[in-house]
């Protein structure tokens, strides 16, 4: 069993929403320039989008993983490495199996609600990728180092219900992921905002002891933990606050 904490889901919806762009924006960019060389050829534009589509999806994910060590562009963002559940460096086999699997994972059905299941599912927060070859996301202990860069306030009219969470047994790695969260949740679906908010406040309140009433949304809790969090462990230090819209 692998001693190292994996990664959250808010963390890895985050770096997959990250690749998706970059690949649909490597797509969309292929296709103009087929368009534009394969004017008196379609079956020549044809094929170079159906070449360069493939490279997208099967080729250039493998070889990202391999030359930057479990990693993808959106995973070295968020500080995220895929390993084998041994803790080992990924090999050829596993980047390819990860990325055939990751396939599924967001195209079927769309929006990537398979891969977030097989996530919200596991006990290692697997996806379909990491469980055909044998793979986890953790945070990567090369790369990762908290940060207070935003300063969150208790939700008006909770300043009483805040004061009974109690944050010490709060760990950096699971502030990183709320807070990474909470500055992004605007950018996922109503769908995977509720979903991750859910899960990652039930993972919180299970580390800290504390039982969420049935009133309290689980992003209200997330906000009063991580601001009690910030104040227990940044004490004076007050940067711009963050602004709930």
């Amino acid at each position: 069993m692998l001693d190292i904490e994996t990664a959250g889901v808010a963390s890895r919806l985050l770096a997959a929403l990250i690749d998706t762009l970059v690949s649909v924006a490597l797509f969309f960019g292929l296709a103009m320039v087929a368009t534009f060389v394969g004017v008196n050829s379609p079956s020549f534009a044809t094929t170079v989008v159906v070449v360069g589509l493939f490279v997208i999806l099967l080729v250039l994910p493998v070889i990202e993983q391999m030359w930057l060590r479990g990693r993808t562009l959106g995973k070295a963002v968020f500080g995220l490495r895929a390993v084998t559940v041994d803790g080992a460096p990924i090999r050829f086999r596993e980047a390819t199996l990860r990325t055939m699997g990751g396939l599924v994972d967001r195209l079927i059905p769309p929006g990537g609600i398979t891969g977030l299941l097989f996530v919200l599912g596991t006990e290692r927060g697997q996806t379909i990728g990491d469980l055909l070859a044998g793979t986890v996301v953790i945070r990567d202990p090369e790369r990762h180092q908290p940060t207070a860069a935003v300063w969150f306030p208790v939700p008006g009219g909770f300043e009483a219900y805040a004061a009974t969470i109690d944050p010490s047994a709060m760990s950096n790695e699971q502030y990183t992921v709320v807070r990474a969260f909470l500055l992004r949740s605007r950018t996922l679906s109503d769908v995977a905002r509720a979903a991750v908010a859910i899960d990652l406040a039930d993972r919180l309140a299970a580390t800290v002891r504390h039982q969420r009433p049935a009133f309290v949304h689980p992003e209200t809790f997330l906000l009063c933990a991580i601001s009690r969090f910030q104040r227990r462990n940044f004490p004076g230090y007050q940067p711009a606050a963050w602004t709930q819209r």
